[in-house]
């Protein structure tokens, strides 16, 4: 950067020089033509012009020089420095007077517009360096560019320290390699948010100046910087400025964690609570069945016929089903919720949709098998996923079909191939959901006819499942479509002619087969 400025202030003094040269041709080309006042006139003007380029001090010795040598070249007598008092020696001091006033304030004016230039410039840089910080998600990826701004501003290599919840310092953008010193007083400039170094009024007997990323409440790191900007206060503040745009922007990072993570516990503490009243809710009616059932069992059990011992050891076995159902549900919704939170993955293998299909169907009641059609495309190729969820997954299906279905009405389980998808669905000729509540059913504890039994989790759970193997689960509509928040359950008759399909499809993605699978 010395170079750089060093280079221009040549070339501004070879401009300048240039523009008196220049002057002079023209007053020797114009002598014959004009009179001494005249050329006086040229003089100042082209002190004028020079002063635009050249500082203060060189322009008025050019303008004292220039002036003894058009006392010398032009004022009679000519070739001596002697000079008539009564006609010239007040032409010369005016013209003096002049070339200093005016260079003076062509000077000012320079400075002037060199700093709103720079400012200008400054603020354009603030602003830009702002945006870019607004627009990032994480502000730590701009480190290297503050760096390299702030080693143009200041000519000297910077180096940065972050925040860190221990005693050393984290992350260290720079070159050299740092002192003990050096990163102790990085980590005191941090920790307590202030500048410290030379110039500061805080250990000024350090070589180096330090800069806080100053944030409201505390400082996101610390910036090294060498001390000689602190005689150029334009950059001192500029680097400042810079330094602190990058805290307000780390603290703004560090508010958007601690608000997500206050929302994360409000919200598994929300569905703690939901799913507590589920439990308490849903589970009493079949464990009372359950409690009933097995209390006649042993408590009247000599003096009940044969049938009714079937009859109530059926139910116990209907109610303890049912229950096994739930809490599988349940327990896998919260499994692949844990699996998002931490980003884990399944339990994935190569499988075979027909075997997964043979296994669902070997686990429904035996009352509802004359329901089911399968419909199953040949030669399917394998899947990679979770065997198990993806059987309670059709699992899940089947029984909505069979809760929210008409009675003994068809029920098509059906799996094929759509391009490089494998599509799993389940069909049936139920009252179907409304376009508009199939988002509210997926929420977790929602059913469609809160007169039947269930916690409500079953679509939830599809959809979870389906994501988990990067999969997609939606529901095609039907004309006569349940309200989720209406408790008119529509089921037309399968036979008769108003009566519609509905559809949940879960369809997965295809990998590349493998050459041996087990």
């Amino acid at each position: 950067m010395n170079v750089f400025l060093s280079r221009q202030y040549l070339q501004r003094s070879a401009t300048g020089l240039a523009i008196w040269a220049l002057g002079w041709w023209v007053l020797v080309m114009l002598e014959r033509h004009f009179d001494l006042a005249s050329l006086g006139l040229v003089l100042v003007l082209t002190s004028a012009i020079a002063a635009l380029w050249l500082p203060l001090s060189i322009t008025l010795v050019a303008s004292v020089i220039a002036l003894m040598a058009f006392n010398w070249a032009f004022v009679p007598p000519r070739g001596t420095f002697a000079i008539d008092l009564h006609q010239h020696a007040f032409l010369l001091l005016a013209l003096l007077v002049v070339n200093a006033i005016v260079a003076g304030l062509m000077v000012s004016l320079r400075e002037q517009t060199r700093r709103a230039q720079a400012h200008a410039d400054a603020a354009d840089a603030l602003r830009c360096w702002g945006d870019k910080l607004r627009d990032t998600q994480v502000p730590v990826e701009l480190l290297d560019e503050l760096q390299h701004q702030l080693t143009q501003l200041s000519g000297f290599s910077v180096s940065i320290a972050l925040e860190s919840s221990s005693d050393t310092v984290p992350l260290l953008n720079g070159s050299a390699q740092l002192t003990t010193e050096q990163r102790d007083a990085l980590r005191y400039c941090r920790d307590n948010n202030q500048a410290i170094g030379p110039g500061t009024g805080r250990y000024q007997e350090l070589v180096n100046l330090y800069l806080p990323l100053r944030g409201k409440s505390q400082a996101g790191g610390a910036v090294m910087l060498d001390a000689s900007i602190m005689d150029q206060p334009d950059i001192f503040v500029q680097a400042q400025a810079l330094c602190d745009q990058m805290g307000a922007a780390l603290e703004r990072q560090q508010m958007v964690k601690r608000e997500q993570h206050v929302r994360d516990q409000v919200q598994a503490q929300n569905l703690r609570t939901t799913f507590l009243a589920a439990i308490s809710h849903d589970y009493r009616t079949p464990l009372a069945t359950i409690m009933g059932a097995a209390s006649s069992l042993i408590e009247q059990g000599e003096r009940l016929t044969h049938e009714h011992r079937q009859q109530l050891a059926q139910s116990i076995v209907d109610e303890a089903d049912r229950l096994r159902r739930q809490t599988s549900n349940m327990l896998q919704l919260a499994r692949l919720d844990g699996i998002k939170a931490v980003g884990a993955a399944i339990k994935a293998d190569w499988q075979s949709a027909e075997e997964i299909i043979g296994s669902v169907l070997q686990r429904v009641p035996a009352d509802h098998q004359a329901q089911i059609e399968t419909h199953i495309q040949p030669d399917l190729p394998l899947i990679w996923g979770d065997a198990l969820l993806l059987a309670q997954l059709l699992e899940n299906l089947i029984d909505n079909a069979i809760k929210y279905g008409p009675e003994q009405g068809v029920i098509k389980l059906i799996a094929h191939q759509d391009q490089q998808k494998l599509v799993f669905a389940v069909e049936d000729q139920g009252a179907g959901i409304a376009p508009n509540a199939f988002e509210q059913l997926l929420e977790n504890f929602q059913r469609g006819d809160h007169r039947q039994s269930g916690t409500g989790v079953g679509l939830a759970l599809c959809r979870a499942i389906a994501r988990a193997h990067d999969g997609d689960f939606f529901h095609k509509g039907s004309a006569h479509c349940l309200d989720v928040n209406s408790s008119d359950v529509n089921s037309p008759d399968a036979n008769s002619p108003d009566a519609t399909s509905s559809r949940f499809e879960c369809q997965l993605p295809l990998r590349t087969q493998p050459q041996s699978p087990e």
